[in-house]
C-alpha cells in the first residue's frame, strides 16, 4: 500500500498527499531527526490503527507535515512535536474508517437485531435481517481465516479490548493487533480465499445472533476459540 519514506528527504510517490512541495529546504540535521524518531513513531502508529500498513501511510504524511511545516526549527521538543502530528493523523484515519467500521459491523450485527420485535411487522423484518447477518457471516468465512475472524468480531463488533481478546483466545495482545490490522487488509481485498460451509455458517450466525440480541457471549467465545485450536 505504501512505500517507506527515503532516508535522504524526498517523501515516497503513491502516499496521501504526495503532490506537495515543501516550503522550506530540509537541513541535513532536520533529515537524520525525523529518521532517527521514525521507529517510535512507527510503533506508535501501529499501535493506534492496528495495521502495519495503514501505519507506514501515517509516517509517510507525518514526514510530509515536518517537510512542509514553517516553524518546525522553533519547536523545542521535536519527540513531542512529531508524536502529537502521528496522533492526530492516527485520529484522522479513524474518523475516516468510520463509515467502513459501520459497514462491518452493520452486517455482522445490524443494530435492530439488539431490540426485541415489539409489532406486528417486527418478526418479518427480523428474519430479513438474519438473513442479512447470514450473508455477512458467509463473507467473513470466505474472507478471513479462523484467528483473523475471531478477532475481528470481538473487536468490531462487541468492542472488546485487544487484553480480552487475547485472554479469549489464548494468544498474545501483539498477535491480536496484527491479526486485526490483516483482517481489515483481506476485506479490503476482497478476495475469497475459503469455501464457507453451511454448518459452520450456520453456527457462527447463531452464536452472533445469541450475543447480540441475549448478551450470550461465552458461547460466541467458544466458537471463535474453537477456531483456533482446530
Amino acid at each position: 500500500m505504501s512505500a517507506a519514506t527515503p532516508a535522504h528527504g524526498t517523501p515516497a510517490h503513491g502516499t496521501r498527499g504526495h503532490d506537495r512541495r515543501p516550503v522550506r529546504g530540509l537541513d541535513q540535521l532536520d533529515q537524520d531527526e525525523f529518521q532517527r524518531r521514525r521507529p517510535s513513531l512507527q510503533a506508535l502508529a501501529y499501535q493506534r490503527v492496528g495495521s502495519a500498513e495503514e501505519a507506514e501511510d501515517i509516517i509517510s504524511e507525518a514526514w510530509l507535515r515536518w517537510t512542509t511545516a514553517r516553524d518546525v526549527q522553533n519547536v523545542e521538543n521535536h519527540g513531542a512535536f512529531l508524536a502529537t502530528v502521528v496522533s492526530h493523523l492516527c485520529a484522522d484515519y479513524w474518523k475516516s474508517a468510520h463509515t467502513r467500521r459501520v459497514s462491518y459491523v452493520g452486517t455482522l450485527v445490524p443494530e435492530e437485531n439488539l431490540a426485541p420485535a415489539t409489532t406486528a411487522e417486527e418478526p418479518l423484518q427480523t428474519v430479513e435481517r438474519t438473513d442479512e447477518l447470514r450473508r455477512g457471516v458467509a463473507w467473513l468465512l470466505e474472507l478471513l481465516g479462523p484467528a483473523e475472524r475471531a478477532v475481528l468480531v470481538l473487536r468490531l463488533a462487541f468492542e472488546y479490548s485487544y487484553r480480552e481478546i487475547a485472554a479469549v483466545l489464548g494468544i498474545s495482545e501483539v498477535y491480536c493487533r496484527k491479526l486485526y490490522g490483516r483482517a481489515h487488509d483481506r476485506l479490503a481485498e476482497g478476495r475469497p480465499r475459503f469455501t464457507a460451509a453451511r454448518v459452520e455458517q450456520t453456527e457462527l450466525t447463531q452464536r452472533l445472533l445469541a450475543a447480540s440480541r441475549a448478551g450470550e457471549l461465552r458461547p460466541l467465545e467458544t466458537l471463535l476459540a474453537a477456531g483456533l485450536a482446530s
